[in-house]
């Protein structure tokens, strides 16, 4: 078995309170998209979780037993989710590769994408850069950038970067929010972006490690609402990179205000784990699996990292979701 599988609704395990898995999540991150909860994504089908399952069921006009089976699973399949949201499947033991892509703290061109290409193996299909309105070298530069990205085809992941600062206050967050946001849309085109797409992800850098704060509540809420709310034309999605394994504070917080109404559409996490290879390798679900349990799922994992000459990261899109390349086109390809 080399390909995804995505079982039909009277194909899948029927779940009830007590048990445990990767099933467990899948039905927690549905119950989430189909916006109750929110739950986190810990794979306990516990008190919450149960308590959710009644509630759709009943709202469903289903028999509010608590018991996911067969028609219960058709019903979260078929019913509305909030925007942006898509499935991530269970991935048992298969093995898959999702798609690469490297993100740097200085300007890419033409022989850094060809480098890049070289370690990891593969054509890399996105580059993850800073904006945060400073208009130096770690920032990204369209004049010197557009042109190299453009012709490969690489799409921009978007980091909003003030590490310094995640542990402030929700008007500190919508400060940066609005500033960061309005840099992606100053630097690319409001209506240019608009004419590629209805959504785009933007990743704030929380560290949390090596003396960075961790991410606090209220500047989540205030950095993702000034996100939400930074363009008419079309959506820009708050999405957070974090260590998968270290900065438990933060992970906490963001449950907390995701369950206060916060948006967040999803993780880009750093573990290098053991293997210390430039070389793109088969998605590990323990190492890209959060410290602690938060409402959005895993969207790319950084498996490797601070490569010299120059500095480069190492990604890859989560392969288990249901259209990774859903996720690629929410990256931004630059105009020339």
């Amino acid at each position: 078995m080399s390909e995804l599988q995505k079982p039909e609704p009277n194909q899948r395990p029927v779940l009830k309170q007590g048990d445990s898995g990767e099933w467990v999540v899948f039905l927690q991150d549905e119950l989430n998209g189909c916006k109750y909860g929110p739950l986190d994504l810990d794979g306990i089908f516990g008190p919450n979780t149960l308590e959710q399952v009644q509630k759709f069921q009943k709202d469903s006009s289903l028999t509010g037993n608590g018991i996911v089976d067969g028609s219960t699973w058709t019903a979260l399949d078929t019913h509305d989710k909030f925007f942006g949201w898509q499935p991530e499947w269970p991935s048992g033991s298969l093995k898959l590769t999702g798609i690469g892509g490297v993100d740097t703290a200085i300007p890419v061109d033409a022989d850094m994408i060809r480098q890049a290409h070289r370690l990891i193996g593969v054509q890399p299909r996105f580059w993850g850069r800073y904006f945060q309105g400073r208009k130096d070298e770690t920032e990204y530069l369209h004049a010197k950038e557009n042109k190299p990205l453009h012709n490969a085809g690489i799409r921009v992941l978007p980091i909003s970067r003030q590490t310094n600062r995640v542990g402030g206050s929700k008007e500190e967050g919508m400060h940066i929010g609005s500033h960061h946001a309005a840099d992606i849309l100053e630097m690319f085109g409001e209506d240019y972006l608009a004419s590629q797409g209805d959504s785009f992800y933007i990743f704030l850098d929380v560290e949390g490690v090596d003396g960075q704060p961790s991410l606090s509540k209220d500047f989540y809420q205030g950095w993702s609402e000034a996100v939400v709310n930074a363009s008419s034309k079309m959506k820009l999605l708050p999405c957070v990179y974090t260590n998968a394994k270290q900065d438990p504070t933060s992970k906490k917080n963001l449950s907390a205000a995701m369950k206060e109404g916060a948006q967040c559409h999803g993780l880009w996490v750093a573990n290098y784990g053991k293997k210390h290879e430039a070389q793109i390798r088969h998605w590990d679900q323990e190492e890209t699996k959060p410290v602690v349990a938060v409402p959005c799922k895993v969207l790319s994992h950084q498996y490797n990292g601070d490569q010299p000459s120059p500095i480069y990261d190492f990604n890859q899109i989560n392969p288990f979701l249901d259209n990774p390349e859903l996720v690629l086109q929410r990256l931004i390809l630059p105009q020339i």
